[in-house]
């Protein structure tokens, strides 16, 4: 079982002595203040602040569990879910878990539109709220809508946080990383805040590259969405040109993780058009062309391949480039770049 700090410290007392309940996990910010309570119950595991500490407390005290069953029945351990479910079930709760401290902030556990004013609310941030107004007692509303620092912002940027970690970052060890490098950043509380505002409003249809933008370019901030746009042209030229078009971003680190954000936004689009452009994947050469585009852009980076590729066929996937924005404009996105780079070295 996995609980919140706040959660746990009001639900643990009354299921402590279930016999269903095996082990407490509690996953919570102030670590301090909830081993206060915690250590009065012997079901309680461990107090955490870490997602990956977490799952590593789970994955070893389920691993010692299967041993001891083990010896005693070997087709009870085929029951029990392998490291790779395990580790999906906690992200579960995980997610469970923040979502039921959002429902709890916006006192609607009885509500009978629960679900919908949730999804909504997931999907596009706080802001959504507007439109169900009316469900709420206003004391809550007033709350909610208006105090940034409030109970349901907090809880907000706890959900997001933990979905760009878990969603995002199961299968990309290197955005893990890059989060915990950068959680003591000066924009990191603000993209969070973005978020929680907007949801995925700026994600874009990548939310990997979208987020490592953010965090990267420091100045970048509510301005560069809502007054100039200057967000959304940025994302042109980046994702029409490649790495390349921020030739001046000396910073190798930076660099490499800009590289492979921009590989998790060319991989699906790249490579479904090399298949409708029934050019066949031979010797490495989807990889190779996904590595070119990340570093050249969509033109260039192709035509860094296009001797390996059937002339007919290099025409059909010249012809179905997905350009996007106003390349017009592209002396000013390229401006716009390059203050950007500078104000983040």
């Amino acid at each position: 079982m996995i609980v919140s700090g706040q959660l746990g410290k009001e639900i643990v007392p009354s299921v402590h002595n279930f016999r269903q309940v095996m082990s407490i996990y509690v996953y919570c910010i102030n670590k301090a203040i909830n081993e206060q309570w915690a250590s009065r119950f012997v079901k309680v595991k461990a107090v955490v602040v870490h997602l990956d500490e977490l799952i590593s407390r789970i994955t070893t005290d389920h691993n010692i569990q299967n041993k001891k069953e083990g010896s005693l029945s070997s087709n009870l351990v085929t029951t029990h879910p392998d490291a790779g479910n395990l580790n999906e079930v906690v992200d579960d709760e995980v997610l469970k878990l923040a979502k039921s401290e959002i429902i709890r902030a916006l006192d609607l556990e009885e509500h009978e539109i629960k679900d919908e004013i949730i999804n909504d609310l997931l999907e596009n941030g706080r802001q959504s709220l507007s439109k169900y107004k009316e469900e709420f007692a206003p004391d809550v509303y007033t709350a909610a809508i208006n105090e940034n620092d409030g109970n349901l912002m907090k809880s907000l940027k706890e959900y997001f946080e933990q979905q760009w970690k878990i969603k995002y970052g199961s299968s990309n060890q290197w955005f893990i990383l890059f989060l915990k490098e950068y959680r003591d950043a000066v924009n990191y509380d603000s993209v969070l805040k973005r978020t929680a505002e907007y949801g995925n409003k700026y994600m874009k249809d990548c939310p990997i590259l979208s987020i490592v933008l953010q965090l990267l370019f420091e100045g970048i901030d509510d301005k560069f969405f809502d007054e100039t746009n200057a967000f959304n042209d940025l994302w042109c030229v980046i994702t029409n040109n490649g790495l390349k078009s921020i030739e001046n971003f000396s910073d190798n680190k930076k660099r490499s993780v800009l590289l492979q954000a921009l590989r998790e936004y060319y991989c699906p689009k790249l490579f479904e058009l090399l298949d409708k452009s029934k050019i066949l994947d031979k010797d490495n050469l989807y990889e190779s062309a996904l590595n070119n585009v990340a570093e050249y852009g969509w033109l260039q980076g192709l035509q860094e391949v296009e001797k390996r590729i059937i002339m007919k066929h290099f025409k059909i996937l010249l012809a179905n480039i997905p350009v996007s924005g106003d390349t017009s404009r592209k002396q000013g996105k390229l401006d716009l770049i390059e203050y950007l780079v500078c104000s983040s070295l």
